[in-house]
């Protein structure tokens, strides 16, 4: 996990002060989709380009599910088979569809320029911190399974998408085919995938500016539905 962040980490600092929104959003996106679109929605709320930061929020989530791929593939390969052409697919509708919306005209026209810069994602803290949130879920994951059951684990899927969903997920590709099914644990990755997206927006409709923040939610509900399309496919499978 900090090897992936560090990437975009690095990236970021190699174009700093270069390329625009779209660029912004994807090396965001590949660190941390939900703190770019508070970073985003922050800076929405002070200028006047609704269109392209709900765009760039857009494309954020959706660099989000090559990331989860990416994890998927590495940890787990039956859950990355599962779960792959659908994060691919649901990838290239959000990239493409922010693209578009963020080339709409806005009011303001002016070049935009990054401002946002990450922390080094290698710090001890952060890898400390995410190990134990890591630990914790495999501990949640357990408990739940062993007292609640399936649907135990899809409400633990529902809340943790309120932060950050990869720990989570994580937790998932260690206890899919052991004390999860694989195909519950895929069923909870696309429901923790799509409540992150939803509260994205909320995140965005709080902090940006009234029009940037609807259009955020709006596209943002929309990428959360669209990830809950192939919770159809992988029932089938239980």
């Amino acid at each position: 996990m900090s090897t992936i962040s560090y990437g975009s980490y690095v990236l970021q600092k190699v174009t700093r002060a270069r390329g625009g929104v779209v660029l912004a959003a994807i090396l965001s996106g590949a660190y941390s989709s939900t703190v770019t679109t508070v970073a985003m929605s922050r800076r929405a709320s002070r200028e006047h380009r609704p269109h392209l930061f709900a765009g760039g929020i857009l494309i954020a989530s959706g660099v989000m599910y090559l990331r989860l791929v990416v994890l998927l593939t590495l940890f787990n390969r039956q859950l990355g088979a599962m779960l792959a052409p659908a994060f691919l697919v649901l990838a290239a509708v959000a990239i493409a569809a922010g693209w578009l919306w963020s080339r709409r005209p806005d009011a303001e026209t002016s070049e935009f320029k990054r401002q946002y810069e990450p922390g080094n994602p290698l710090e001890l803290i952060a890898a400390f911190l995410f190990a134990l949130f890591f630990l914790g879920m495999l501990v949640a994951t357990q408990l739940a399974v062993t007292y609640l059951g399936r649907a135990g684990v899809n409400i633990l899927a529902a809340i943790m998408g309120v932060t950050d969903v990869d720990p989570f997920i994580m937790g998932m590709t260690q206890a899919a085919g052991g004390v999860t099914p694989v195909a519950s644990a895929a069923a909870a990755i696309l429901l923790a995938a799509s409540s992150n997206n939803l509260v994205k927006g909320i995140y965005a409709y709080a902090a940006a500016d009234r029009r940037t923040g609807t259009m955020s939610l709006t596209l943002l509900v929309l990428l959360a539905v669209a990830g809950l399309v192939p919770l159809a496919w992988v029932w089938r499978s239980l």
